[in-house]
């Protein structure tokens, strides 16, 4: 996950922008003693479109109606209505987690009887066991494999819908971009 406050401080030297071409708006938003960290917004307002690029990778999101640059505001402090929004991105907007995926695992497998066999079992034992075997098969990037879900459905097929996202956490690239236009936006406005 990336640390946002930290992040502000890569934008503190950053000049932003802004041109106008009619249904084409642009922001950039830059350090013009460097290249690091420069980003661009380009608004299609015609199609509803917005193309961010740079050195923070590359997204298009698309909104019928309100992806535009005076209404791009409204998505600052809400991530999840953007995210929603997000035709592709070159980042991942997620990754997984081995700590919180054990951790999730436990939390669904609260309620589910591991009855020992033996005497030297445990039911917590078993339980671990399990989570441990489970985990073998998770990826960093794209989250539990085949093997993991074979393990999952031959305990109970009813999770089928939880089981996408063990260990699951956002990786933050949504809240930087929306850092960047906020200080940029907060910039120009300060210019008019």
């Amino acid at each position: 996950m990336i640390n946002i406050e930290r992040q502000r401080e890569n934008f503190k030297d950053h000049v932003a922008t802004f041109t106008d071409y009619g249904n084409i708006k642009i922001i950039d938003f830059k350090n013009p003693k460097s290249l690091n960290y420069r980003i661009r917004f380009m608004f299609e307002e015609d199609y509803y479109r917005l193309h961010i690029s740079g050195d923070l990778g590359e997204l298009i999101a698309t909104n019928f109606n309100n992806m535009c640059y005076k209404d791009f505001s409204d998505f600052i402090h809400n991530t999840g209505y953007f995210e929603g929004k997000v035709n592709c991105s070159s980042r991942p907007l997620y990754e997984y987690d081995y700590d919180k995926a054990k951790e999730d695992l436990r939390e669904l497998f609260e309620d589910y009887d591991f009855t020992p066999e033996y005497d030297f079992e445990t039911e917590e034992g078993l339980r671990d066991e399990k989570i441990n075997e489970i985990l073998e098969d998770l990826d960093l990037r794209t989250g539990l494999g085949s093997k993991a879900y074979e393990i999952l459905s031959d305990m109970d097929g009813s999770y089928y819908e939880e089981w996408k996202d063990i260990g699951k956490v956002k990786t933050g690239i949504l809240e930087l971009y929306v850092l960047a236009f906020e200080l940029a936006q907060k910039q120009l406005s300060e210019k008019n």
